[in-house]
C-alpha cells in the first residue's frame, strides 16, 4: 500500500513539472471562428448553363463549413481559412472538393481558401497581407469581388487619407519567365469631412500567358474574330488600365454612394497577320440607403457600357472572364448588393450557383458585361426589424443588355429579365438563425436562343439554417 501511494505521488509530481512543457506545446494566441450553412432547395433552375421550356422540379440539401483559424498577436497574425462544402447525397469515400455528402462519407475534401500573414509595422499606420487572401474591389465586386488570390497587399492612413496598394500573381505560367497574368491595385480614400469620403482608384491587368493551357481569359467580340465566350482567348498579350473614383456623402437618413470607371487597353494578338482587340469601357453605379420608418430601404442602379463593334471590345474586362482549370471555374466578380438570388449572383451562395449573369458558371457567364454586349440593371428593396428576433426583407430588380450582337436582334431582344425575392429570417438563439427564401424571375426574351425557343420563367426557394461562432 505504502509502494502505491509512494509510486502515485512520484507520478503526480512528473505530471507536474511536465504541465509548463506541454503548455508550450499548445498554440498561443489561437483564436476559431467560422460558420456552418445548410440550405435545402426546391427549384425549377438547375444554373448550370441551360434555360428549358419546360424545365424539372428539383429538391436537394447543400452545406459549408468554414473556419478561421488565427494565429499570433495584435501586430503579426498567421491566419489559415478551411472549407468544406458539400451536397447531401452526392459521393462518398473520394478524393475531391465539394463532395462527401453520400452514405458512408469518409471523404477527402478539406480546402484551403486563404493562407496569409497579416501583419502591422509598429509605431505606423502600416500593415501588410503576405499570401492567399481574399480581396475586393472599389466598385461594388463587379470587377472582381472576394476574389482570393496571391500577393502582398499595404493599407495605411495618414489622417485624412487612407491607402492601400497591392500586386498579386493570378497564374504564373513558366516559372522565370515574363509570362504570367498580374495584378496591380492602388486605391486612395480621402476624408474630407465626416459624412464625406472620395476615392481615387487605379487597376492594372497584365496578361503575357498568350496561349497557356490552363488560363482562360474569355472575350466575346461582336462577330466572333477572336474566340467566342466557350473558347479561351488565346495568343494574345492584354494590358488593361483601369481608373476611376468611387464616393459616399451622409445626409441625415439618407446615404448616397456611387463609383464610376473607365477601362482602356489592347488584346494584342501574337500570331502574325492576328487582329488586335481594343478594348474600351466604362461602368458607373448610383445607390440610396435611406431609413423610412421601420425600414432600411436602398434604391439602385448600375451600367456597364458595351457594344457590337467588330475591332473592339467594349464590355468591361473582370476577373470574371477569367475560367480555366488553373484558376478556377469563375466566381472572381461578385456584384451582389442588391440582394438578388437568380438574375445576378445571390448573396448567399454555397455551392449551387444558380444566376443568369454574375456567378460561376451563369447562364451567361460570370463576368457582367454579358461577353460584350453591356447591362443595366435597377433595384429596389427593403428589409425591417420585426422583433429583435424576426427580419423580413424584400427586394425587385430589372436587368438589360446595352446592345445586341450582330444577327440577334432575329430572335431576341435586350429584356434579360425582372425578379422579386424576400425572405424572412429567425434567430434561434446566440449566432444560430433560421431563414425561408424565395425568388421568382419573370424572363425577358433575352433569353431566347431561337425564333421557337420559349423558356419558362424561374423560380426557386430554400430553407436556410446558419450558425456562426
Amino acid at each position: 500500500m505504502r509502494k502505491g501511494l509512494i509510486v502515485l505521488l512520484v507520478a503526480a509530481v512528473a505530471v507536474a513539472f511536465a504541465l509548463p512543457a506541454m503548455a508550450d506545446l499548445t498554440p498561443k494566441n489561437l483564436n476559431v471562428s467560422g460558420f456552418y450553412r445548410a440550405k435545402a432547395w426546391v427549384s425549377n433552375f438547375d444554373g448550370v448553363g441551360a434555360l428549358a421550356d419546360e424545365p424539372p422540379t428539383s429538391a436537394f440539401v447543400e452545406q459549408r463549413a468554414r473556419v478561421k483559424f488565427d494565429f499570433g498577436t495584435e501586430n503579426v497574425k498567421a491566419v489559415w481559412f478551411t472549407e468544406i462544402d458539400m451536397n447531401w447525397g452526392d459521393l462518398g469515400g473520394q478524393v475531391g472538393r465539394n463532395q462527401g455528402g453520400a452514405l458512408g462519407g469518409d471523404s477527402i475534401n478539406v480546402e484551403t481558401k486563404n493562407l496569409y500573414l497579416w501583419f502591422k509595422i509598429p509605431d505606423t499606420s502600416l500593415d501588410f497581407t503576405v499570401g492567399l487572401q481574399n480581396q475586393s474591389d472599389a466598385y461594388a465586386g463587379v470587377l472582381y469581388g472576394a476574389a482570393d488570390m496571391a500577393g502582398i497587399f499595404m493599407t495605411g492612413k495618414f489622417e485624412p487619407v487612407q491607402f492601400k496598394l497591392g500586386w498579386a500573381k493570378l497564374y504564373e505560367n513558366l516559372a522565370q519567365k515574363t509570362d504570367d497574368a498580374t495584378l496591380y491595385v492602388a486605391e486612395v480614400n480621402l476624408l474630407p469631412a465626416k459624412a464625406v469620403s472620395l476615392g481615387l482608384n487605379f487597376m492594372y491587368l497584365t496578361d503575357d500567358t498568350g496561349a497557356a493551357s490552363g488560363i482562360n481569359l474569355k472575350l466575346n467580340p461582336g462577330n466572333d474574330v477572336a474566340p467566342g465566350p466557350t473558347s479561351a482567348l488565346a495568343n494574345y498579350k492584354v494590358d488593361l488600365y483601369t481608373p476611376g473614383v468611387n464616393a459616399t456623402f451622409k445626409a441625415g437618413p439618407a446615404t448616397l454612394s456611387g463609383f464610376a470607371f473607365y477601362q482602356f487597353g489592347t488584346a494584342e494578338s501574337m500570331l502574325p497577320g492576328g487582329t488586335d482587340i481594343d478594348v474600351k469601357a466604362y461602368g458607373g453605379d448610383l445607390r440610396a440607403d435611406l431609413k423610412v420608418g421601420p425600414a432600411n430601404v436602398f434604391f439602385e442602379g448600375l451600367y456597364l457600357s458595351g457594344d457590337d463593334k467588330d475591332d473592339e471590345y467594349n464590355a468591361p474586362v473582370t476577373l470574371g472572364d477569367y475560367q480555366g482549370t488553373n484558376t478556377g471555374s469563375g466566381g472572381n466578380s461578385s456584384y451582389t448588393r442588391t440582394r438578388m438570388q437568380i438574375m445576378l449572383a445571390s448573396w448567399d451562395t454555397i455551392n449551387t450557383a444558380q444566376c443568369l449573369v454574375g456567378c460561376s458558371g451563369g447562364v451567361y457567364g460570370d463576368s457582367l458585361g454579358l461577353q460584350g454586349r453591356g447591362l443595366w440593371h435597377v433595384a429596389a428593396g427593403a428589409n425591417i426589424d420585426v422583433t429583435p428576433k424576426i427580419k423580413v426583407e424584400a427586394n425587385v430588380g430589372y436587368a438589360a443588355a446595352v446592345k445586341l450582337q450582330t444577327g440577334e436582334s432575329a430572335f431576341r431582344d435586350k429584356d434579360l429579365g425582372t425578379e422579386v425575392n424576400a425572405g424572412i429570417n429567425y434567430n434561434i438563439a446566440k449566432g444560430l438563425d433560421f431563414g425561408l427564401y424565395g425568388a421568382y424571375v419573370f424572363l425577358g426574351d433575352f433569353n431566347m436562343v431561337s425564333t421557337t425557343s420559349d423558356p419558362e420563367d424561374l423560380w426557386s426557394g430554400y430553407a436556410r439554417l446558419n450558425y456562426a461562432f
